[in-house]
């Protein structure tokens, strides 16, 4: 079993829609690469698509 350790966040900010620095926030390295390399390239959290679907269906409520 590789061990696992913690690395700045920071590092996977381009997953993100909205980039913000957390300098103070760890996060598992091995856990973030695995996310990372499973997700399709250009790939955003929140998915903007998803985004739009859903402030479409609040726009109605």
């Amino acid at each position: 079993m590789n061990p696992s350790f913690t690395v700045i966040g920071d590092l996977y900010n381009c997953l993100f829609s909205a980039q913000i620095s957390n300098p103070e926030v760890l996060v598992n390295y091995q856990v973030w690469n695995q996310i990372k390399a499973n997700l399709p390239k250009g790939y955003k959290l929140p998915d903007p698509v998803i985004v739009d679907i859903l402030n479409q269906h609040a726009s109605r409520m």
